[in-house]
């Protein structure tokens, strides 16, 4: 009895410096890094589980959850949003109002969730229901399809699409529509639209599902028989000044619509012709209406090509050249008293612009200068300076040399 007595007073000797020597453990660890408690910096998101399959949430529910948190310092440092999860329990809820609590739930060791923001929700669910829905389709633009043109009633692919979501918004759709523009149309047009659901007083219905959720609208755009489009061409007579060309010629409208006997119209090139416009010893631009050239019986539609004609603008531009003329070196700012030579004495401009202004430019007309402001006696390196008479439309490519020696004494 006594060797029992001394297991049992030994073991309970050794029980108890186990559980001060865990205490210890505990209190140094907790001043090393006492716990914290804080607001998560992360929302938490929000999964529903369990929703029937014949129900669907036809209320705002919020998708993320804001969660009061108690951790030893170190563990929060490594805390994540993986590391939660946020959920809505709807097992065995019937259609209606419900109240469900939001439930975060961890499998870190050592981490307290305190408080959840919202704790509980309401919920609202609606029988899921859906309806098979022709698409009408709205034509826009009507008005603006050029003349001698129309077009066949739209046609979408699929004819029909499938509404689904909570019956009574579903119960509330009287039309799936799509809006085409025919704007300028003159081939088909073709595009892809999502269609736009409408209730009884043609207010949008959101938040239902469209399935396919675009369709393909086709509207057939065509020609009218004994109509057709061409375009114009511009035609001149005489040639510009000597030293002059022809750089663009430009004609408004550049398309005109004709009309008349559809064997006529069938048999026109695809452009008609304007009359000459007269470009004789022009040295500027040019601007004419005209008339267009039309075979007996065929007439044209259009603003521009009514009773003021097709505007033709000829842009005249003159011939580009070059030249070089050997300028004289003019000496400018030399301070008084003293004297200046330059070596060489004169340099070679080269010269681009126009080849008229080009031919009758003299060598006086050109100045070529060396600015000798603030030099003293010496030998110095000097840069020419061109000046050009002015509204010419010349430039100076080149000075040779371009740096002259300037000796003052």
């Amino acid at each position: 009895m006594r060797v029992w007595r001394d297991v049992v007073s030994n073991l309970s000797s050794a029980l108890l410096a186990l559980f001060l020597a865990v205490v210890v453990w505990v209190v140094a660890v907790y001043e090393k890094a006492p716990p914290r408690t804080n607001v998560f910096p992360t929302d938490i998101p929000i999964q529903i589980l369990d929703l029937a399959e014949n129900l669907v949430i036809a209320s705002p529910v919020p998708t993320a959850a804001r969660i009061t948190v108690r951790a030893l310092a170190d563990t929060w440092e490594q805390l994540d949003t993986a590391d939660f999860e946020a959920t809505i329990d709807l097992l065995g809820r019937e259609a209606g109002d419900h109240e469900v609590p939001v439930t975060v739930t961890t499998l870190q060791q050592g981490v307290s969730i305190l408080d959840v923001e919202p704790d509980r929700v309401t919920v609202g669910l609606q029988e899921l229901a859906e309806r098979r829905m022709r698409v009408r389709v709205k034509v826009l633009d009507e008005g603006s399809i050029p003349l001698g043109y129309e077009f066949q009633l739209p046609v979408t692919t699929p004819g029909q699409v499938t509404v689904s979501g909570p019956k009574a918004s579903v119960e509330q759709v009287v039309e799936a529509v799509v809006e085409v523009s025919v704007r300028n149309a003159r081939d088909t047009v073709v595009s892809q639209e999502r269609p736009v659901l409408l209730d009884d007083n043609q207010n949008r219905i959101q938040d239902l599902a469209v399935t396919p959720p675009t369709v393909t609208v086709t509207v057939v755009v065509e020609r009218q028989v004994g109509y057709r489009d061409v375009t114009v061409r511009a035609t001149t007579e005489g040639s510009p000044a000597p030293g002059y060309w022809i750089s663009n010629i430009t004609v408004k409208p550049a398309l005109v619509t004709v009309y008349g006997d559809p064997a006529e119209i069938e048999a026109l090139p695809g452009f008609l012709d304007a009359e000459a416009t007269n470009v004789e010893g022009a040295t500027s631009d040019v601007a004419a209406r005209v008339a267009l050239d039309l075979p007996s019986g065929v007439l044209v539609f259009g603003e521009g090509a009514g009773e003021q004609g097709i505007l033709v603008e000829i842009s005249i531009q003159p011939l580009l050249g070059g030249q070089t003329i050997r300028s004289e070196l003019e000496l400018r700012n030399l301070a008084f008293g003293f004297a200046a030579t330059a070596s060489p004495t004169a340099v070679d401009v080269i010269l681009s612009g126009p080849l008229p202004a080009l031919q009758e430019l003299q060598p006086g007309d050109v100045q070529v200068i060396l600015d000798l402001a603030g030099l003293r006696i010496g030998v110095h390196k000097v840069t020419p300076q061109v000046i050009l008479p002015e509204d010419l439309g010349l430039e100076v490519k080149s000075i040779v040399p371009d740096i002259v020696e300037v000796t003052i004494q």
